[in-house]
């Protein structure tokens, strides 16, 4: 990012903010698992949620963070 920074590029700047505050909350979401305050199938709705908002983006570098995140997938749904 900082080199967007350095260069003005507000687009970048833009894009690298939206897919930070994504992968965020997506360690939200784990983090209340972990605590407790959410159960498993809330996370999995969650995430569910987000990723067909992803699915259904047009911007390129939504869809790849969905790409990345589903890559990061184990078998049982849960991420690395």
């Amino acid at each position: 990012m900082w080199e967007h920074c350095q260069a003005g590029t507000i687009e970048g700047i833009r894009k690298y903010c939206e897919t930070d505050a994504l992968n965020t909350y997506l360690v939200y979401q784990r983090f209340e698992l972990i605590r407790g305050h959410s159960s498993a199938a809330q996370v999995a709705q969650a995430c569910e949620q987000l990723s067909t908002k992803l699915e259904k983006a047009y911007k390129p570098h939504l869809r790849d963070l969905l790409q990345h995140w589903q890559g990061s997938l184990q078998r049982d749904g849960t991420w690395n």
